[in-house]
C-alpha cells in the first residue's frame, strides 16, 4: 500500500501592511522585534524613495490608485501565502486595504488581524472579517469622528477601541501624530501574541 507523504507545514508568518510611507526603515525596525518571519507589503512597487513629508506621500500613494488599488495588490499577495500566513497588523491606508480583504476565505487562516487607524473602514462598515480582527483608531482624526465610529463598529460586534489623547499616525516615528509611549505599548502587545506561536 503506498505512503501518502505528510503535508508540509508551513512556519507561521506575520504579515505588516504599511501606511503610505512604504517600506521605510522604521518598518523594517519594527519587523525585526517579532520572533517570526515578516512579510511586509506596501503600496508601492521597489523602495528606493523615502518621503520626507506625509502629504507627498500621501499624493504618491494616490497616483498610486489609493486603497482600492493597494487592495487588490494586497489580495494578491494574500493569495499567494495564504498556507503561511497566520498575522497581519496593517497600519492606516494598509489596515484600510486590509479590512477591504479580511472577507478573503483564505483569511480564515489568520489567528488575528490588528488593524491600526484604517480611515476608510468608515466607508466599509458592513464587512464581516473572516479572522478575528482587532481595531484600533486614534482619538483625533481630521476627516471623521473615530468615537462614532468605533462606537457604530461595537455595536456591529467587532472588537474596537479608541485610543485616548491619540492622533493619526501614533505608531510610526515619520508620523506628525506618532507618539513613542502608545507605539511601544501596543508593540509589546503585538509581541505576546505573536510570540505563542513562535513558541509553539
Amino acid at each position: 500500500m503506498p505512503v501518502s507523504a505528510s503535508p508540509t507545514v508551513s512556519p507561521p508568518v506575520l504579515l505588516i501592511v504599511t501606511d503610505v510611507f512604504g517600506n521605510t526603515p522604521a518598518i523594517a525596525s519594527f519587523a525585526r522585534q517579532f520572533p517570526l518571519p515578516c512579510l511586509i507589503a506596501s503600496p508601492f512597487s521597489g523602495e528606493t524613495i523615502q518621503y520626507p513629508a506625509e502629504t507627498l506621500a500621501y499624493h504618491a500613494f494616490i497616483a498610486q490608485g489609493g486603497v482600492a488599488a493597494y487592495a487588490d495588490k494586497l489580495s494578491r499577495l494574500i493569495g499567494d501565502n495564504q498556507s503561511s500566513l497566520r498575522y497581519a497588523i496593517g497600519f492606516s491606508a494598509g489596515a484600510s486595504a486590509l479590512w477591504l480583504n479580511s472577507e478573503n476565505p483564505v483569511m480564515a487562516n489568520l489567528q488575528q488581524a490588528v488593524l491600526f487607524y484604517g480611515s476608510r473602514i468608515r466607508d466599509h462598515r458592513d464587512i464581516q472579517p473572516g479572522c478575528p480582527a482587532r481595531l484600533i483608531f486614534a482619538e483625533q482624526e481630521a476627516a471623521f469622528e473615530p468615537a462614532e465610529l468605533v462606537s457604530d463598529l461595537r455595536r456591529r460586534g467587532h472588537a474596537a477601541e479608541l485610543v485616548k489623547g491619540s492622533r493619526h499616525g501614533f505608531m510610526n516615528p515619520y508620523s506628525s501624530g506618532f507618539c513613542l509611549k502608545t507605539q511601544e505599548r501596543y508593540l509589546q502587545e503585538l509581541l505576546e501574541l505573536t510570540q505563542i506561536s513562535a513558541a509553539a
